[in-house]
């Protein structure tokens, strides 16, 4: 009697569990949804993307991607327990990501495919842990605290768009119903998931005004407190360090240690160019697309005497117009301080001119408004023509050289330099300052000569010394130079630093590789110096704004060419040389007016993904029919391998059950039938009179003594009642009706 009990107490719960069952994984989706936006964000500030290979990482399609697949995985686990429940379900259901991978890893979309690998991972974690709800019950409450972290320290989900909108949406429905859980019993008036849903949908369709409330007043008082403390604790945080350093900008006295990154935004910049460039392969024919690097240094400020030098230059060697536009271009760029230390200028490498357009001096929020030559030291062109002798190095007037600016690059230079600075910039400069060498220099003077010795000019010796310090490996966890006061402000202190880097450690970070390229310069009759500053490398995508973190401090040395000027170069292996940044224009381009450069691009070439070719944007229509096909016949599989499982498990089950137990199940098999054949859905109260006006005249008295015989058993208190001749009688009745 209980094992009959039983088995009818396994239905009812069977449809239960489904039930609940699918209202957890839309529960589970949601907080997969919301774990997937904050690790990607997390993901994209610490450049982990990277690191993965997909550097052109698109935040809003990537988690769209894993929670539709997370998604996926849930409907087929749920059509897979209709017919077979349990932990297998789960297992069957991500199946479907074995061709789907193999498909992605075929045709190279690598983001696609780290997207289907982090769904399957989270729907087995999920799925087969047996504290799920437990794990998402609190775990929003983390997931909130991170986002709110990351708002307000990285200004991240800042943009007022739909994704960043659901998430906090999202957060919020998650966090009431989780309170609900902790707070009232369990069927003592909660609420069901479905209502906190529809609160979901309530509040993402409320409209958002274009102009938000005026908190201005509290934000005064509030914003100086947090101002004040902030900055207290930025200011002071390297105090108790234990000889570690944290990265940011700094000058040249700084003691050499090691380097603990920091993500702290020191710099915002404000553009309208955009941040990428686009050419064709040379070797393949395809398009591609390559990120822009810009170098902000410091102590420098605007330098007549640089721009005067390279224009002279270009003169010399007959650049014209469209020459000119091939390596150099005019651009803008804003730069706010957020949290820096330092009484400093901090403007682009090649500034022309800089205007205070806010904020107290150097200060948090000081911005200022520059303009600067930027130019692509690793250009082929360039590179020759600092490799050839000068046509003519006869210094212009003050008149032709504003005519000939002019004429190359559309500016006026008249509003940047006078007539009276122009020729005082013409007069020989003091470079003894940049040729100081150590006392203790023999092993340096050394090795620079054996360096150099096959090279015909200044030029090819300061990138033979690069290539040469590219060789060595890049860390931070890197000591300074045998006398811990040694700094790069001195001769003697540098000379310290690149000897033990060289000879002893043969590692290190930026310091150690600019230290060591300034000094062999220098051994080698090359006036040199260290600039100190940030590198940073734009995004694949055009933003608002673009944050200079700290971890994007940098130091580099830059030569002087005679006939040049001062030339920076990039010896630290870790980022990318001049060569390899390099902007790709070949001769015959077209020159383009200030700024403008980079804009015609977008015009020439749309933006595509690196390494693809320019009509990638396109949709592939074979392959989004190859993955749905893959879709529909994995669900086909998968829902006949689960059918065939129940009916086996069904057939075992049956030939194993006694007598009483094979009749329970012959009447559920009964019901069954006559409720698919009948008009209308029938409600089960539980009565089988309610089932016998279904069956046909011919069949009813059979029908009434097998649903005699179920009363029996079930009510009558005793096992074993049943004959073997009622058992086929009523299996036989099973398949009549069927058939009817």
């Amino acid at each position: 009697m209980g094992k009959i009990l039983g088995l009818l107490l396994r239905k009812i719960q069977k449809r239960m569990r489904n039930s609940a069952g699918f209202i957890r994984d839309i529960r589970a989706t949601i907080f997969v949804f919301i774990i997937s936006v904050i690790g990607v964000e997390v993901c994209l500030l610490g450049g982990f993307n990277e690191a993965l290979g997909v550097a052109d990482l698109q935040r809003n399609s990537f988690v769209i991607c894993i929670t539709l697949f997370y998604l996926l995985f849930c409907i087929i686990g749920y059509m897979i327990n209709l017919f077979e429940d349990g932990k297998m379900g789960i297992v069957l259901s991500v199946i479907v990501a074995l061709p789907l991978g193999v498909l992605l890893f075929r045709y190279r979309h690598i983001a696609l495919l780290l997207a289907l690998i982090i769904a399957v991972g989270l729907r087995l974690i999920l799925g087969l842990i047996s504290w799920q709800q437990q794990l998402i019950k609190y775990g929003i409450f983390l997931m909130g605290a991170v986002a709110v972290f990351l708002w307000y320290f990285y200004d991240c989900f800042e943009t007022v768009n739909t994704l960043n909108r659901i998430l906090f949406a999202a957060i919020i429905v998650i966090s009431l119903s989780s309170i609900q859980q902790i707070l009232v019993e369990k069927n003592k008036g909660e609420f069901p998931f479905h209502f906190f849903l529809l609160l979901c949908l309530f509040i993402l369709i409320i409209p958002v005004k274009p102009k938000p409330l005026d908190w201005s007043r509290v934000q005064s008082l509030a914003g100086k407190l947090a101002d004040a403390s902030d900055n207290v604790a930025y200011y002071f945080s390297g105090i108790y360090d234990n000889g570690n350093y944290d990265t940011g900008y700094s000058n040249l006295q700084v003691k050499v240690g090691k380097v603990k990154k920091s993500n702290k935004n020191q710099l915002t910049l404000t553009t309208s160019q955009i941040p990428y460039i686009v050419y064709t392969d040379s070797t393949t024919g395809k398009q591609m697309k390559g990120r822009k690097v810009i170098y902000l240094q410091g102590q420098q400020g605007v330098d007549n005497r640089q721009l005067v030098e390279f224009l002279q230059f270009l003169y010399n060697h007959n650049v014209d117009r469209s020459k000119a536009g091939i390596f150099s271009q005019i651009s803008k760029i804003s730069i706010e301080y957020v949290y820096l230390t330092t009484g400093d200028e901090i403007v682009p490498r090649g500034v022309i001119s800089l205007k205070a357009s806010g904020g107290e001096i150097h200060k948090k929020g000081y911005k200022e408004d520059t303009v600067y030559l930027d130019i692509d030291y690793g250009s082929p062109v360039f590179m020759q023509l600092c490799e050839e002798k000068a046509v003519d190095k006869s210094p212009l007037s003050y008149e032709q050289m504003c005519k000939y600016t002019n004429e190359i690059y559309r500016m006026d230079l008249s509003k940047i330099i006078s007539k009276q600075e122009y020729e005082a910039s013409l007069l020989d400069d003091d470079l003894s300052e940049f040729e100081a060498l150590p006392k203790d220099d023999k092993n340096l003077h050394d090795l620079a000569l054996k360096i150099t010795k096959l090279a015909d000019n200044d030029y090819d010796k300061c990138r033979l010394i690069e290539g040469y310090l590219r060789q060595y490996p890049y860390t931070t966890d890197a000591v300074g130079g045998y006398d811990k006061q040694s700094t790069m402000a001195t001769a003697d202190g540098m000379g310290d630093i690149a000897g033990r880097f060289l000879f002893d450690t043969k590692e290190g970070y930026c310091v150690h590789f600019t230290s060591s390229m300034v000094m062999l310069l220098r051994e080698a009759g090359i006036p040199a110096r260290a600039m100190s500053g940030f590198r940073y490398l734009y995004p694949y995508e055009r933003q608002k704004e673009y944050k200079v973190q700290a971890n994007c401090a940098h130091l580099w040395p830059e030569a002087y060419i005679d006939g040049i000027g001062w030339i920076p170069f990039e010896p630290t292996s870790a980022y990318y040389s001049s060569e390899e940044v390099t902007w790709h224009r070949g001769e015959g381009e077209k020159a383009v007016d200030n700024g403008d450069v980079m804009e015609s691009l977008v015009q020439i070439a749309p933006e595509i993904p690196a390494g693809e070719k320019a009509d990638s944007k396109k949709v592939d229509k074979g392959f989004v029919v190859t993955v749905v096909v893959i879709i529909v016949l994995s669900i086909a599989v998968l829902i006949g391998f689960a059918i065939a499982i129940t009916v086996l498990i069904r057939y075992v089950r049956y030939k194993h059950a006694s007598l009483d137990e094979r009749l329970i199940m012959d009447v559920e098999s009964i019901k069954l039938q006559l409720q698919k054949s009948a008009d209308s859905q029938i409600e089960d109260r539980g009565l089988l009179s309610d089932y016998l006006v279904l069956v046909a005249d011919n069949l009813k008295p059979e029908v009434q003594h097998s649903f005699n015989l179920y009363y029996k058993v079930l009510y009558g208190g005793k096992t074993g009642t049943i004959t073997k001749e009622d058992s086929i009688r009523t299996h036989q009745l099973v398949e009549a009706i069927s058939k009817s």
